[in-house]
């Protein structure tokens, strides 16, 4: 009993040992919808602090190359919704409407982008596991805004006529 007494003493009085003695779960085993476990994005755990769980050689690489590819990504969609193009959209390419003798805006300003990366570091762009689970989740959470505002913009076109 004086132990389990003191254990709570202990725990009020003193927050820190409160991460020792119940250890937080990494963030990407954790589904943010749901709270249950769930497969990293990375594809393993390689890392407690960051939202895929990538693989890192120091500690918070990981973070940045997620906060790198979260603003190429943003970057990127940024542009494709200038150029009037959307990624996502396999229809584009079977109905023929994107021109392929044009080069792609979003392609020359990522290709840029990873070249940038490549030459400052030694790592390999390919072997960065944080640049398809970014990508994917921009798209998911953008998507439905992205598809408000050309629904809005269309009413409006229509309304002007």
């Amino acid at each position: 009993m004086p132990t389990l007494l003191l254990t709570i003493i202990v725990l009020i009085i003193y927050p820190p040992s409160r991460d020792f003695l119940f250890p937080p779960a990494p963030l990407a085993l954790i589904s943010g919808a749901t709270g249950d476990i769930q497969k990293p994005k990375a594809g393993m755990l390689g890392s407690d602090n960051s939202i895929t769980g990538a693989p890192e050689k120091h500690k918070g690489e990981a973070v940045e190359q997620e906060a790198s590819n979260f603003v190429s990504s943003f970057a990127q969609i940024t542009l494709s919704a200038a150029a009037g193009q959307h990624p996502q959209n396999d229809l584009q390419d079977k109905e023929g409407v994107i021109d392929t003798s044009v080069p792609d805006p979003t392609q020359v300003a990522t290709g840029a982008v990873e070249a940038k990366k490549s030459a400052g570091s030694h790592a390999s762009v390919e072997h960065d596991k944080t640049k398809q689970p970014m990508e994917e989740a921009m798209w998911t959470k953008l998507r439905p805004t992205m598809h408000i505002i050309g629904s809005v913009a269309d009413t409006w076109e229509r309304f002007g006529k």
